[in-house]
């Protein structure tokens, strides 16, 4: 009875048609496979290395092959490959190979939706000695966007936000235009209007 791929094995189904390609492409393509095969030991090292060789194998064969040649090669969708290709994306300008970052966390840090800034500072922390697991990661993550959110800024009194607003319209009194003025006039009566009319339903609410 054939023995059953145990979770988190890699699962290798050979049978990708390189004869349809050009011979130096097939060549290329099928040295990359088996480089892949060698260095998926789920290292940091390994996983820049899979992922290189991925965007090489994605960038060489046509349109439309690239999905085949994985599900041919390694039984892998496109998904999964998307995650080795990720890491070597985000991280190819920064030595991390020797950091003691795990794998797992790498692949979050990969993410598109992590910001630069958190990457740099698992790196840095990383270059410091300190051991970048996934919880550490996110922490990492979830401080970075905390400071790209914009702060709320505390309401202004209603005189000094007043005086604001006149100042702002007088830099622009030399531009008015004499025969406006009343329009003008009635649009700021509307929106005096609409912000009392805002500020009593909100006194009785």
């Amino acid at each position: 009875m054939a023995k059953q791929p145990q979770k988190g094995e890699l699962v290798v189904v050979v049978g990708f048609n390189y004869d349809l390609m050009e011979a130096k492409v097939a060549e290329q393509v099928r040295s990359s496979a088996d480089r892949i095969r060698e260095r998926v030991k789920k290292t940091v090292e390994d996983i820049i290395e899979v992922g290189n060789d991925l965007l090489a194998v994605k960038e060489a064969l046509d349109h439309g092959q690239f999905g085949p040649w994985l599900k041919a090669e390694f039984g892998w969708s496109e998904r999964s490959a998307q995650n080795f290709m990720s890491v070597a994306e985000r991280f190819k300008s920064a030595k991390i190979a020797d950091l003691p970052i795990q794998p797992s966390a790498a692949y979050f840090l990969a993410a598109p939706s992590v910001p630069d800034e958190a990457r740099q500072v698992a790196v840095e922390k990383a270059e410091a000695g300190e051991e970048i697991t996934v919880a550490t990661a996110r922490e990492i993550v979830a401080e970075a966007k905390k400071k790209r959110r914009p702060r709320r800024r505390k309401p202004l009194p209603a005189d000094k936000l007043a005086l604001r607003l006149v100042k702002a319209l007088e830099r622009y009194k030399e531009r008015w235009n004499p025969d406006d003025l009343s329009e003008l006039a009635r649009h700021l009566r509307e929106f005096a209007d609409a912000l009392d009319m805002r500020g009593r339903k909100k006194a009785k609410g």
